[in-house]
């Protein structure tokens, strides 16, 4: 049986699809198979194509959609479906488009090409054209063709709806493109990508910062005035979803901008040649970026530009999502505001300088400023109120100065808070190796307390004791009170139990603990709760926190009403009240006034312990201890003979050594007797009377 040829079967083909309706094809099958075997197609779409574009290209006419559509008989909607078949023989170059500017594919014109045509025709073999580098459509292409009928449309010779129904072509023609499939998950509207792919044709023909103007690519866009207002309001309103969703942003009232999440989209990872490098700081950066910021707010536009700062840095903050401190942050600061001043605050810290209040009216109004302040000055600001930053008092107050506190350096500075610690937390702090060791002679029952309280605080044995504790739900921490007359070694005794169990002793200075500013005072006492806790988790062994002749604070209360400083006195007694019973460390105070603690605090005090002026027979062990060249005969006299306390002999032994590297002299019973003589202050009755 004769071969049937190529022209044959093409011819057969021809007669048969045309005002076939796509509904021969079953009957065409083994005629089409033939077709796409000889010519490599890859379908019998293809195949179909082809012959139809083959068969109008003989009576020299090119092939369109509607001419497809007529040919076979079909809607037009069926003949969107050879699209793809369309798009491949073009790609394959077996078919080319007469019109090649036209972008939308339902208006381009087909033909075979030449070579093929006449391969075709002549009965040679069908070697289709391969360009060397075949020209791709990309997105830059699609955002060109959006623009050309939005052109269109402007010189109205095309409606809205018509640039809106070609764009939805277009996109699924190259609804592969990931600009296409990205922006469709998350832009619905077809008219709000429009304008998205209307803002990136502008931007790619300025790439140095280009920008759309709002009001004209709305009336390019828009033929209808009352859509141009609806959607230009929602864009000041920044309830325009390209603004929601962070593509674009509106400057200046009128130049919407493209954002860097856009630009990713338009350039893929090419975008960071625009962006910057605004994502993957470490908080250094992080803060600098947002100083930057606050810099760039603009004087004229105040309001406007200091809105469009705080955006710039909800952006900054999203682009470093891997920073610990944003992530704490955004917890106990809900309000961009807030943050954004914490931000400026942490930038000073690292600046070696300070933020004064004055500087709020470069990110606030003034007004709003004024508010600020006032909340500042009332300690209920979100920045106090979470224990961040706290104010200075200064006279002038807008010299007041917003400083972090403990807990703000520790979540801003992390692991390099030691590198900016002032000198006052630790100026006070005594080590262990620093305490010289001296002997203390007390009565049994007084020597009796004191080795149960170094037992206890010895390292193993207080780390046992506060397991034990928390098992039964008890407070762990340990507060001591050593009270009795001046002189008798609480203070001393502290320094020896420090030293015999390792730790630190963190001197607390009443004095500097008082201010005349109000509020100060508590602040400053609550600083000193807050510094020792931090020392508690830097130290292997937690240290003593010491609070000397502690009567100064742990008065009886007054009343409130009596006067402001008793207002203030009250208040610094509750906080001490309030850490001692969230206490987790150890704190001893030392008083010689007993009878003025207020009784809110004896319970509160798991130790109490009494220190007596020695007896005698103390007393002689200390003369013994302290003048070597006494006999315990003579020492037993001078105990005997005068009622000295530890701290008064000792200024007796001070004495005779000053007199002994002057004089050159030991010291003898007639000198001791002497300096023992004028060591107490002399005290003589009055007599009122007449002569």
């Amino acid at each position: 049986m004769e071969k049937t040829s190529l022209m044959q079967n093409i011819r057969t083909a021809a007669s048969k699809l045309k005002g076939c309706k796509l509904k021969r094809q079953n009957l065409l099958a083994p005629v089409l198979d033939n077709i796409r075997q000889e010519l490599q197609l890859a379908s019998k779409e293809e195949v179909m194509v082809l012959v139809v574009i083959f068969d109008r290209q003989c009576s020299l006419r090119n092939t369109d959609l509607d001419d497809l559509s007529n040919y076979l008989e079909c809607s037009a909607l069926e003949a969107m479906e050879l699209v793809p078949s369309i798009s491949a023989l073009q790609q394959r170059g077996y078919i080319m488009a007469e019109n090649k500017r036209e972008k939308l594919i339902a208006r381009k014109e087909f033909m075979l090409r030449p070579e093929v045509f006449n391969s075709l025709v002549e009965g040679s073999p069908v070697k289709p054209y391969q360009e060397k580098e075949q020209q791709v459509f990309d997105q830059f292409d699609l955002c060109a063709a959006v623009h050309e009928l939005i052109e269109e449309r402007s010189n109205e010779t095309m409606e809205t709806s018509q640039v809106m129904s070609m764009t939805e072509q277009i996109e699924n023609e190259h609804a592969d493109l990931p600009l296409v499939k990205e922006l469709r998950k998350l832009v619905k509207d077809t008219a709000d990508r429009v304008l998205f792919y209307e803002m990136c044709k502008d931007f790619t023909n300025d790439c140095n910062g280009g920008h759309s103007d709002l009001n004209s690519t709305l009336q390019d866009i828009f033929d209808r005035i009352m859509d141009r207002v609806r959607i230009k309001k929602s864009i000041i309103e920044e309830n325009h979803c390209l603004l929601t969703l962070k593509l674009a942003e509106l400057r200046e009232q009128s130049e919407l901008h493209l954002l860097p999440k856009a630009l990713y989209l338009l350039f893929g990872e090419a975008a960071s040649a625009f962006v910057g490098k605004n994502s993957g700081l470490d908080r250094y950066e992080f803060v600098d970026r947002v100083h930057d910021i606050a810099c760039d707010i603009s004087n004229q536009f105040f309001r406007y530009e200091a809105g469009r700062a705080r955006q710039k840095v909800l952006r900054l903050e999203e682009d470093n999502e891997q920073l610990d401190m944003l992530r704490k942050l955004r917890i106990l600061l809900p309000n961009i505001d807030d943050r954004f001043l914490f931000y400026l605050i942490c930038y000073e810290k690292t600046d070696q300088d300070t933020y004064y209040v004055s500087q709020l009216q470069i990110i606030y109004t003034k007004t709003n400023a004024m508010q600020v302040q006032r909340k500042l000055k009332e300690q209920t600001h979100a920045l106090q109120t979470t224990g961040l930053v706290e104010l200075t008092a200064n006279s002038m107050a807008d010299r007041s100065e917003l400083v972090l506190t403990e807990k703000g350096k520790e979540l801003f500075l992390e692991e390099d808070a030691d590198l900016f610690e002032e000198n006052a937390p630790t100026q006070n702090l005594i080590q262990p190796e620093q305490i010289g060791m001296k002997r203390l002679f007390f009565d049994p029952g007084l020597e009796r307390q004191l080795m149960t309280l170094r037992s206890s605080l010895n390292d193993s044995n207080y780390r046992s004791l506060c397991q034990r504790l928390k098992s039964k739900q008890l407070p762990t921490g340990i507060a001591v009170l050593l009270y009795g007359q001046p002189g008798t070694g609480k203070t001393e005794s502290v320094m020896q139990i420090a030293r015999a169990t390792g730790r630190s002793v963190m001197h607390v200075d009443i004095s500097a603990t008082k201010t005349c500013w109000f509020g100060e005072s508590e602040k400053l006492i609550k600083g000193v709760f807050t510094q020792y806790r931090r020392l508690c988790e830097k130290s292997k062994v937690k240290p003593i926190l010491l609070f000397n002749e502690a009567d100064a604070i742990f008065s009886k209360r007054k009343d409130s009403n009596s006067s402001s400083v008793a207002q203030t006195e009250n208040a610094i007694q509750n906080i001490i009240l309030e850490e001692m019973e969230s206490l987790d460390g150890i704190l001893i105070a030392t008083t010689n006034l007993a009878t003025n603690l207020d009784s809110a605090f004896e319970r509160r005090f798991l130790f109490k312990i009494r220190f007596d002026k020695p007896t005698v027979e103390a007393k002689a062990r200390i003369w013994c201890n302290k003048l070597l060249v006494l006999t315990p005969g003579e020492a037993a006299t001078l105990a005997a003979q005068y009622d000295f306390s530890g701290g008064e002999i000792d200024n007796v032994v001070r004495k005779v050594t000053m007199e002994e590297i002057i004089g050159g002299k030991m010291p003898s019973m007639d000198m001791l007797t002497r300096i023992c003589g004028e060591e107490k202050i002399e005290k003589k009755t009055a007599r009122i009377g007449f002569y």
